[in-house]
């Protein structure tokens, strides 16, 4: 018995670093590292009639999207284009892909305030609330019931 648990342990050590490599073969890939490199930049569009570069006409392209063509001359958009052209359909002003704008103030703030006001109006309410009680008091004296105002 103490044979075979001999064998078996020897021929996991030996069999497990073939596994190990057996698993991490399945992980490659022909394809290579995926490239992610994303961004947007403003190109000069040219007059389709004439050569020239028309003064002022300019469109935003993907990088991703810039690719050349296989020789048998068709374009294939390479993976991360499709993104980048749905996120340049989307956006409300196509200038923000190339220059950005400023935040402005953080979200945080106005909800804040909100809550700062929220509060400090009750405060001002019981306030407001405990004066009146205390004139409604002197006002009656000792003459009348408040029913514990």
């Amino acid at each position: 018995m103490s044979r075979v648990l001999i064998l078996s342990a020897e021929v996991s050590r030996r069999l497990a670093p073939l596994l190990v490599l057996t698993l991490l073969a399945g992980c490659q890939s022909s394809m290579g590292p995926m490239s992610w490199t994303s961004g947007y930049r403003q190109v000069a569009v040219a007059n389709p009639q004439s050569a020239d570069v028309t003064v002022g006409q300019m469109a935003t392209l993907p990088n991703l999207c810039q690719s050349q063509p296989e020789d048998e001359g068709l374009i294939t958009l390479p993976p991360g284009c499709a993104n980048d052209l749905n996120l340049q359909l989307m956006v409300a002003d196509p200038r923000d892909l190339t220059h950005g704008r400023d935040m402005g103030p953080a979200m945080a703030g106005p909800v804040a305030k909100a809550a700062s006001e929220r509060l400090d109006d009750r405060a001002r309410a019981n306030e407001r609330r405990a004066m009146l009680e205390n004139e409604a008091r002197s006002a009656m004296g000792n003459t009348a019931t408040t029913g514990g105002l």
